[in-house]
């Protein structure tokens, strides 16, 4: 089912994450987007000890929707809970987690959690792909929601998946888990080189079900560049996805001059969001 995301212009609040909430949905909504990936800790109040409740993330939701926006992703991939990889007992904090997160989204009427996949040893692969599809499967039962959102995963340079080879193997366990692959220009930039359009086979294409498009110098890690600023083939990228109705981000995540960027490259984010439309409406039967 396409989200109802697909196709907007999406700002992302972690690109304004020394700013509070309703001033960072501000420069978004006046920036001229059209929906809005919210990161995690931008849905309470920020301060040591004080719990965030679904009231908060409903709270969120009506505010992002009062500015006649849509809501897109809640970001929690710097959640410092998440080891999939650890004990028993750190699985099992994971899992209740990760289920927490998914009420929250539900009641932000976001359409996906984005996590990530952690960090494993070169030898352990295939059981982390393993682990991980067991812990999304585990959260999404425990959430206890009849229509859960989805669960993208972003993977980094130092993750496993990355780190370790294992894109295509990760990639086949989480379609099996009914989750998927966030894509984010900039991470995969870094670990693969420019050239990692080849890394993107059919079987790793499938399993993308969300994108954060950046530019990269494929070397600066967690740092995301405006579109043209790096050395990646846009474009190039933005065609290896056609025919996949997906909502793709823009990240700047560690960018220092964040209003600069969206008024100097907001026309060319632009451009390769509008490119991806048209392609899948040529596609489309």
């Amino acid at each position: 089912m396409r989200a109802a995301d697909a196709g907007k212009l999406i700002g992302m609040t972690v690109a304004f994450a020394r700013l509070d909430l309703e001033t960072a949905v501000h420069e978004i909504a006046n920036a001229g987007f059209s929906a809005v990936e919210v990161h995690g800790t931008h849905l309470g109040p920020g301060l040591p000890g004080v719990p965030v409740s679904e009231r908060h993330a409903e709270a969120v939701g009506e505010l992002i929707r009062s500015r006649g926006l849509v809501v897109s992703s809640l970001n929690v991939v710097d959640d410092a809970t998440f080891d999939p990889h650890g004990g028993a007992e750190a699985r099992r904090r994971t899992v209740e987690g990760l289920a927490a997160h998914l009420r929250l989204a539900a009641a932000m009427g976001a359409p996906r959690v984005l996590t990530f996949d952690g960090r494993a040893a070169a030898d352990d692969t295939l059981h982390a792909a393993e682990r991980l599809c067991d812990v999304v499967a585990g959260a999404l039962e425990l959430s206890g929601l009849s229509d859960p959102p989805d669960v993208s995963v972003e993977l980094h340079p130092f993750t496993f998946a990355l780190a370790h080879n294992a894109v295509a193997k990760l990639s086949s366990a989480l379609r099996s888990a009914e989750a998927g692959i966030c894509l984010d220009f900039c991470h995969f930039g870094v670990a693969l080189g420019p050239s990692f359009l080849t890394a993107l086979t059919d079987d790793v294409v499938a399993a993308v079900n969300h994108v954060h498009l950046a530019d990269s110098d494929c070397v600066s890690s967690e740092l995301h560049l405006p579109p043209g600023v790096g050395v990646l083939d846009l474009e190039a990228i933005v065609d290896r996805l056609s025919g996949r109705h997906l909502a793709i981000g823009w990240d700047l995540f560690g960018w220092p001059s964040p209003r600069a960027a969206v008024r100097d490259y907001r026309g060319r984010y632009a451009a390769l969001v509008a490119r991806h439309a048209r392609a899948v409406s040529r596609a489309a039967p």
